[in-house]
């Protein structure tokens, strides 16, 4: 009897059985295990279907892996996704002081802020091909011209935000900033700035990843180097396992700057606010 109550009290209860699974789960989670599956699964299907088209049309797995490794081996890839990146983060640079400049000079005048909002309203209108003929028009084939389409495409989004940001100021938190008499530069550090590093944060997330992918298609026309410019070069030469290989890396290089820079920053910035 004493063993058979022993036995009893050993056995786990509902509540400790779930809190297993609980816990199986959230690892399962943590280590994107269903969406490993799924991916692999996906995989699977574009080897079967690859394997009944031509190489031309879609090339097998396995080659677009052996062309990813050559191309890692041989080192050209990192010549050419710096320089991608080196195109995407000037523009970028520029195009988040300009937003942020005019989003401050604006943010004193309502009419201002009216008219600004109006431009943006047209520059986000503005399709990212007209960008790209006339920075080849204007800048020719060099590094400039994917420069000014980033520039172009990331600077509407970041003035959306900053303008944003702007008008959901805390009007309490001004107006205590009056009273114990904040000057202008004050009141710009301790309460503007963190008022508007969210909505920052926010656009740079959004228009660096925007930046990036218009880079790249402003490579195909006007560089001589970079991601852009070797996917079309693949195109070109008949190599399609070549243009999958690119856009891979080009994938791969989004999510490490988003997991390895925004990531972090925004965990960093929860803590600071």
């Amino acid at each position: 009897m004493a063993r058979g109550m022993l036995r009893i009290r050993t056995e786990p209860t509902k509540q400790q059985r779930g809190a297993v699974s609980g816990h199986l789960l959230a690892l399962l989670y943590r280590l994107h295990l269903p969406t490993i599956l799924v991916g692999l699964l996906l995989i699977a299907a574009w080897a079967q279907l690859a394997a009944q088209t031509s190489p031309y049309v879609l090339p097998a797995p396995t080659k677009v892996g052996e062309t990813l490794v050559k191309l890692l081996l041989e080192g050209t890839v990192w010549l050419h996704v710096g320089a991608t990146l080196y195109r995407v983060t000037t523009g970028f640079f520029f195009g988040f002081v300009i937003a942020l400049v005019i989003g401050l000079l604006a943010s004193s005048r309502q009419v201002a802020r009216v008219v600004v909002r109006d431009f943006n309203a047209v520059l986000n209108a503005t399709s990212v091909f007209v960008w790209i003929v006339l920075a080849l028009i204007w800048f020719g084939l060099t590094d400039r011209a994917p420069i000014f389409t980033t520039l172009m495409i990331t600077t509407p989004v970041l003035l959306s935000n900053v303008l944003e940001g702007i008008d959901n100021l805390d009007r309490k938190l001004l107006e205590m900033a009056r009273v114990y008499r904040l000057g202008p530069v004050s009141m710009f550090i301790h309460v503007t700035v963190p008022s508007l590093v969210p909505f920052l944060f926010a656009g740079s997330r959004v228009a660096f990843a925007l930046g990036l992918r218009v880079s790249v298609v402003a490579e195909i026309f006007g560089v001589s180097t970079g991601v852009g410019y070797m996917m079309n070069y693949a195109r070109d030469t008949l190599r399609t396992d070549g243009v999958f290989a690119w856009a891979v890396i080009l994938i791969v290089m989004m999510l490490l700057l988003d997991n390895l820079l925004f990531a972090p920053l925004a965990r960093w910035l929860a803590r600071w606010r």
